[in-house]
């Protein structure tokens, strides 16, 4: 049955209920989580939240290293931007299937397993001979990718009691965040100071730290499972779909230029190859900053939230391509940029958990579907602007997506005559 657009501005306007919601009307309780001690009990949920980081870090790592990676193995930047395409694309379309197939696969064997795949996978790219083995080892990655994303979010909530369900999701969900504006600038400082290759090995080596984790800490969590069944009824609500529609405008936008902002800032800003790491890393300090921030406005506006985290994107894409000559206004944009980004996984992730309290595990599959593909097609977009059309353009490009998802916000939230 779908929902209301009344219904739907109080729950855009009103405190989120996303992880208590989940947690009432999850199909299959959480093994006693009072039973077991408070330590063991966060030990589990920080093990999730690495795990995030870890799977979205490996995700996005290439962004800050497409110069070395396409000299080594011979391609051009946006042949190499590729390796973040066909992953988002692999990720989007197994989301669903794969998450419905492992539906009742116990999560304490689930959650090891497909990091064990990412492990592989890191290792893989780090030892890649050339760009076809680089490619499959990325593509394998992106099996794991969308079944851990989709699943994580409903186990997270039966780990601990209720009361606590809030701040156990917002601890896990952070990893996302903080992996797309931290880990990535450290991967690419980490890849700079040595070699590319060092910064995947980073990475595989912290998946190994989560398998290890899950298998000691996580209880057993048998799954409900997600229904292919719920799809339907979750399509025809204009809540869940419009929140699906900003997130694949914001994330296209996003990528397109930010899978290409390193060549960007050498070309465009004429700032020192060198730099770059550093400057993405104030990128990243400053998403941390967003990231908490978006933490304490959600619970008091989910709609102000997306206003404002959407909105910076769009001043800070065209503050960007207007100010590209002056080099030391690029420095005090990527603060705003990180700030605003950073927001935007917890706003968008809030928004469909509450639009589907019913359907968690579909309703998140979906969303990472919609995540998955927006980064493909992102970097896919960016690659072929970079290519056909020129570094200048990807910010303008980007800041128009942005800006028609802003439009879809303000105009969904809109009372209408016929909502009375």
């Amino acid at each position: 049955m779908s929902t209301s657009s009344a219904e739907f501005r109080a729950a855009l306007d009103e405190a989120p209920a996303r992880p208590k919601a989940a947690a009432r009307t999850r199909q299959i309780p959480a093994d006693n989580p009072e039973g077991r001690s408070p330590l063991v009990r966060w030990l589990s949920v920080i093990t999730l939240g690495l795990g995030v980081f870890a799977i979205v870090t490996s995700e996005l790592l290439p962004v800050g290293l497409l110069p070395p990676i396409a000299k080594d193995v011979g391609v051009s930047d946006g042949v190499a931007g590729l390796t973040v395409t066909l992953y988002g694309a692999v990720a989007a379309l197994t989301a669903v299937p794969l998450t419905a197939l492992f539906g009742r696969t116990d999560r304490r064997l689930l959650v090891p397993a497909l990091m064990a795949v990412v492990v592989a996978g890191n290792v893989v790219t780090a030892y890649a001979p050339n760009y076809t083995v680089l490619i499959l080892a990325r593509i394998l990655m992106g099996f794991a990718h969308g079944v851990f994303w989709s699943t994580v979010p409903g186990s997270t909530v039966r780990l601990v009691p209720e009361r606590q369900s809030v701040k156990a999701t917002a601890i896990v969900l952070s990893g996302i965040s903080i992996a797309s504006v931290l880990g990535v600038p450290l991967g690419t400082y980490l890849g700079q100071q040595t070699e590319w290759q060092v910064a995947f090995l980073a990475m595989a080596g912290l998946g190994v730290l989560v398998m290890v984790g899950a298998l000691l800490l996580l209880p057993a969590l048998p799954a409900g499972g997600a229904s292919l069944s719920a799809i339907p009824s979750l399509l025809r609500r204009r809540p869940f779909m419009t929140a699906l529609l900003v997130t694949c405008l914001t994330m296209i936008g996003h990528y397109l230029a930010f899978t290409y902002i390193t060549p960007y800032l050498e070309r465009e800003t004429g700032i020192d190859s060198g730099l770059i790491g550093v400057l993405l890393l104030v990128f990243g300090v400053a998403g941390v900053a967003g990231n908490f921030l978006a933490g304490a406005t959600v619970a008091r506006s989910l709609r102000g939230s997306l206003i404002g985290a959407v909105g910076g994107l769009v001043v800070s894409m065209v503050l960007l391509a207007v100010l590209r000559d002056w080099e030391i206004a690029a420095y005090a944009v990527l603060v705003l940029w990180g700030l605003a980004y950073a927001a935007l996984p917890v706003c968008l992730q809030t928004w469909v958990m509450t639009s589907a309290a019913d359907a968690t595990d579909s309703a998140s599959s979906l969303y990472i579907t919609c995540f998955n593909t927006s980064i493909a097609l992102g970097s896919l977009l960016g690659g072929l602007t970079v290519d056909h059309i020129g570094l200048a353009s990807i910010t303008w490009i980007a800041g128009g997506l942005a800006a028609a998802a802003l439009l879809a916000i303000v105009t969904v939230g809109r009372p209408r005559p016929t909502d009375a």
